[in-house]
C-alpha cells in the first residue's frame, strides 16, 4: 500500500489523476487535460456541474471543427503580454488568442461592442451601425506642451547651476522626473455575445506613457497613433465578421461622463480664448526652443479653429 490511497481515474477519459491540486468539478476528481479545455467566463467555471461539463465538452468538440478550419486573415496584436485577436474573413470567424486554440466565435454571436479611452467611448459597434466618437487625448496632449516646457527649462536651470562652481557636470543635483499623469490610461475593450459560455469579454492596451526624463508631446501622439492604428484594425475586423451592411459614422466627442454626447465645442478658439495672446505665448517658446515649429504650427491652428 502506497502513501497515499489510489485515486480513481477521470470520469471523462479514464486519464490519470494528479496528485498535485487536481480540479474538481462537484465532488469529483478531474484529469489536467480534460479540465483545460474549459474556455468560458470565470463565473460559468466556478459554478459547472458534472452533466454540464460533459454538455460543454459536446460543444468544445464542435468548436474544434471551426479551430481545424480556421484561415487566419489578421492579426490584431495589443502588447506582449496582452491580448492577441485572430479573424477568419472567409468563414466571419474570429478567436481571442494569437492562435486558434481558445474558443473559435462566429460573426454572428457578436452582439455588440465598445471601445474606450478610460470611461470615454472611442467607438461603438452593433447591427445598428458603427459609431466612432472624436478622441480627445490629441488635444490634451498638445495642451501639456507648457507644463513639459516648464519642466525641461528646469531640468535645464538645474544642470545649469550643477555646472557653477568649477564649469563641470558634477551630477549633484536630484534627478527629475515628469510625473504628470497621462491624457489616459488604455483603451477599455468590451465584446457582448449571444454564446451559450461567454456573455462579455473585457480586455484593454496601455495607453502610451511620456518619456519620464525626456517628455515629448510630438512623441506621445506619435505613439498614440500607432496605437490608434491597432485600435482602427481591430473595429475594421469587427465590422467584417459581425457586421458587414452597416453603416459607419463619426459623431463627434463624447462628453465628459463618458456617455455619447453633443457635436464637441472647441475651447480653444477664437470665440472662447484670447486667441492672439495664446499664439504669441507659443511662438515664443518656441524661438527659446523650448517646443518645435511642428509644435507650434499644431497649437496655431488649434486656437485658430483650423
Amino acid at each position: 500500500m502506497g502513501l497515499f490511497p489510489k485515486r480513481p481515474p477521470c470520469p471523462i477519459c479514464g486519464g490519470k489523476i494528479s496528485w498535485l491540486l487536481p480540479p474538481k468539478i462537484e465532488s469529483e476528481y478531474i484529469c489536467g487535460p480534460c479540465y483545460g479545455k474549459i474556455d468560458m467566463e470565470p463565473d460559468k467555471a466556478n459554478c459547472l456541474t458534472m452533466q454540464g461539463f460533459q454538455e460543454y465538452l459536446i460543444f468544445y468538440d464542435q468548436n474544434q471543427l471551426l479551430k481545424d478550419q480556421f484561415l487566419i486573415s489578421e492579426k490584431i496584436d495589443f502588447g506582449i503580454l496582452d491580448t492577441k485577436i485572430i479573424f477568419d474573413y472567409q468563414n466571419n470567424w474570429f478567436c481571442m488568442s494569437k492562435n486558434p486554440d481558445k474558443t473559435v466565435f462566429e460573426g454572428k454571436q457578436l452582439k455588440s461592442f465598445t471601445i474606450k479611452e478610460d470611461s470615454a467611448p472611442l467607438f461603438e459597434g452593433s447591427a445598428d451601425g458603427i459609431h466612432r466618437y472624436v478622441s480627445a487625448v490629441p488635444e490634451r496632449a498638445m495642451a501639456m506642451g507648457p507644463q513639459i516646457a516648464q519642466f525641461l527649462m528646469n531640468k535645464q536651470m538645474a544642470r545649469a547651476l550643477d555646472k557653477l562652481d568649477d564649469g563641470k557636470v558634477n551630477q549633484t543635483a536630484p534627478m527629475q522626473y515628469f510625473n504628470v499623469p497621462e491624457p489616459f490610461l488604455a483603451f477599455n475593450v468590451e465584446l457582448h455575445f449571444d454564446h451559450p459560455y461567454w456573455t462579455v469579454i473585457k480586455c484593454d492596451m496601455a495607453g502610451p506613457r511620456f518619456d519620464h526624463t525626456h517628455p515629448d508631446v510630438n512623441d506621445y501622439i506619435r505613439s498614440y497613433q500607432r496605437s490608434m492604428e491597432e485600435i482602427e484594425k481591430l473595429v475594421a475586423g469587427l465590422k467584417t465578421v459581425a457586421f458587414p451592411d452597416v453603416p459607419a459614422q463619426s459623431i463627434g466627442q463624447a462628453n465628459g461622463l463618458g456617455t455619447p454626447g453633443a457635436q464637441a465645442v472647441h475651447t480653444t478658439t477664437a470665440s472662447s480664448v484670447d486667441a492672439i495672446g495664446e499664439i504669441k505665448k507659443y511662438k515664443a517658446l518656441m524661438e527659446e526652443g523650448v517646443i518645435s515649429q511642428q509644435e507650434f504650427d499644431t497649437k496655431k491652428r488649434q486656437l485658430l479653429g483650423i
